[in-house]
């Protein structure tokens, strides 16, 4: 395990706060010594990489690709916006954890537990909070209609439940997609609606009816 860290203070607790929980964690300063490490043949069952080390390309998610193409990445970032989230699990990262989020050295050996499974993790607090913002970026019918696609209705069906013409449906879609540019394909937005807390898998969801506005 290596804390890919170069904030002193915050990387000799994370490094202590692990090695309690599992029992040993490597302090690395910052990425360019984690790659020199992974490059001599250094194994590390997970890697937790900060998104804003100095003199790393990891704001733009290519340094979390690096690792990833190694070994497992699980994120532990200030770096709390919908679009870090959304470049880290592109790039491959299993897990992302915020700084700020309530009990994060909890949530982070959670995201550790996951990578070690080959599972995805998002904190569920940071995700609380990012979807809580980015609902306000969708009206409520915009929401509506992302809801239904995720569950699997067709434009046509999504126009009969919402008492919509199945061009207003689209219009909305379409604004979803400008709002979320990288939700252009329809997968993408089942899990962009996943995300916002949206759907879930055991919700009996019915839509109130209404007209268009």
């Amino acid at each position: 395990m290596a804390v890919v860290e170069d904030e002193a203070l915050t990387r000799e607790i994370t490094v202590e706060r692990l090695t309690a929980l599992l029992g040993s964690a490597a302090a690395v300063e910052g990425f360019a010594a984690v790659e020199q490490m992974l490059a001599a043949g250094h194994v590390f069952d997970v890697v937790v990489l900060d998104l804003q080390l100095r003199g790393s390309a990891l704001e733009n998610a290519e340094g979390v690709r690096a690792v990833a193409n190694v070994t497992r990445v699980v994120v532990f970032s200030g770096m709390e916006s919908a679009e870090a989230i959304q470049r880290a699990r592109a790039a491959g990262a299993l897990g992302f954890v915020g700084k700020e989020t309530a009990d994060a050295a909890g949530m982070l050996m959670t995201a550790i537990e996951h990578a070690l499974r080959g599972e995805p993790f998002l904190d569920p607090d940071l995700a609380a909070r990012v979807g809580a913002s980015a609902r306000k970026q969708l009206t409520p019918r915009q929401q509506e209609v992302l809801r239904l696609e995720a569950l699997g209705r067709t434009t046509q069906q999504i126009a009969t439940v919402l008492d919509l013409s199945v061009a207003g449906v689209r219009r909305h879609i379409e604004h979803i997609v400008e709002t979320h540019p990288d939700c252009a394909k329809q997968a993408d937005r089942v899990r962009l609606a996943v995300e916002l807390g949206l759907v879930s898998p055991w919700e009996d969801y019915r839509p109130t009816a209404g007209r268009e506005p």
